[in-house]
């Protein structure tokens, strides 16, 4: 696997980096004035070579405002090796509150008209940046955050639901456990592993045992407990007395052989 692709899909700082110390460019963040029809590009590094013309920068995007053209570009290069280079451009008017997109171009040799390729030198993935002209405008809606990589989609493990007691759940968590940590072989007692793993069986069959009270208990007919019925027999207006304990009087007689 190369360098470009381990970067896809993580930190994105860790690529702005690696574009920061090679010799590519790239676009890094757009900032608007308060008119909105001058924006600041700031470049990854510094800017390249030459001059950038306004044929080679191409705005999309937007909802009610289509369409801007770009007037007039300069590029403020800073002396300084630590400070990223300002592309200042002008354009004919603002934008709305959707989301636009800034993109330089390569030219045709030829006939010197800006193309859909990426500019030699330049980094495809930041040859493009996404601003928005009314991002200092305050604004009432709260919009959830887009992620930018989709969680990982993992298969559903195999369960072997009729695990019910400790021994099962005991079987099925050191069966999964192979699966999922095969190197970890250790069945020995003290072992650490061993001792959690046999804690979760152990929860497990409590739990397990609540459950099938729970069930037994929710019926009349399989109820066990006297609280139980009391609270059954009290959803038909009967009430059940606390009760008593049941006494007998037992008489022994003895015939005239017995032992004194």
């Amino acid at each position: 696997m190369n360098s470009s692709s381990s970067l896809c899909c993580q930190d994105d700082s860790a690529r702005r980096e690696k574009a920061r110390d090679s010799d590519l460019n790239g676009l890094d963040y757009v900032e608007v004035d308060c008119e909105g029809t001058e924006l600041a590009v700031y470049f990854l590094g510094k800017a390249p070579k030459g001059d950038i013309r306004p044929e080679q920068l191409r705005i999309t995007g937007g909802v009610r405002f289509r369409d801007i053209r770009v007037l007039e570009v300069n590029i403020d290069r800073s002396e300084d090796e630590d400070v990223d280079d300002v592309m200042r451009v002008r354009v004919d008017r603002t934008g709305d509150f959707s989301t636009y997109t800034l993109c330089i171009l390569a030219l045709d040799p030829e006939t010197g008209r800006a193309t859909d390729a990426t500019p030699p030198g330049f980094d495809p993935r930041y040859a493009c940046v996404c601003f928005s002209f009314r991002a200092a405008c305050a604004g009432d809606l709260d919009c959830a955050p887009v992620p930018l990589c989709p969680p990982e989609t993992r298969p559903a493990p195999v369960l072997d639901y009729l695990a019910k007691d400790y021994a099962s759940f005991r079987r099925l968590i050191l069966d999964r456990l192979a699966l999922v940590m095969p190197d970890w072989k250790e069945r020995h007692i003290p072992d650490l592993g061993i001792t959690l793993v046999e804690l979760l069986a152990y929860v497990g069959d409590q739990l397990s045992y609540y459950q099938d009270a729970v069930a037994t208990e929710a019926y009349l007919d399989t109820a066990r407990l006297r609280v139980s019925v009391r609270r059954h027999a009290r959803l038909v207006d009967y009430f059940l007395r606390e009760g008593a304990n049941a006494r007998t009087w037992v008489v022994f007689q003895a015939g005239a052989d017995a032992a004194d």
